[in-house]
């Protein structure tokens, strides 16, 4: 499954890119998220790992994502690994336009584990709520 939203924020691309990079941020604008972690700390780059406990459809579920792009407040692109309960791509743009920043986030997704006896439409209808609540939250908060 693949799905992408964008947002427009009034806010300059190097804070917003800066705010989304922020893993103790991050359940600010993404309500499902209990926990996050960055491994190793400090600057993201290539190889960064950011490891995830979330509340998903009632369950709690753990992801890990490794950045495979960074190209700072342009694009980020992460991959979960393969100890995750859900294989996903997750790529982040942003594009600086004359009222702030559009930011787009496409995920594309093959559930693994207890997740893949949901029916695919109703995981569908899931994760395009969160994604489109999740761009909301984050306008919300940068444009506060």
């Amino acid at each position: 499954m693949r799905y992408q939203h964008q947002v427009q924020i009034n806010s300059p691309v190097a804070r917003v890119f800066e705010y989304m990079d922020d893993v103790s941020r991050e359940p600010e604008w993404q309500p499902g998220i209990k926990e996050a972690y960055k491994d190793p700390p400090g600057d993201t780059a290539v190889g960064t790992r950011k490891r995830y406990v979330s509340e998903f459809m009632g369950r709690q579920v753990e992801n890990t994502y490794v950045t495979t792009v960074f190209d700072r407040d342009e694009r980020i692109v992460y991959e979960t690994t393969p100890d995750s309960v859900l294989r996903a791509r997750v790529e982040l743009t942003f594009d600086a336009t004359g009222s702030g920043t559009r930011v787009r986030m496409a995920v594309e997704g093959q559930p693994a584990g207890a997740l893949k006896f949901i029916p695919k439409r109703i995981l569908e209808g899931v994760f395009r709520k969160e994604l489109e609540g999740s761009l909301a939250l984050l306008k919300k908060a940068l444009e506060a």
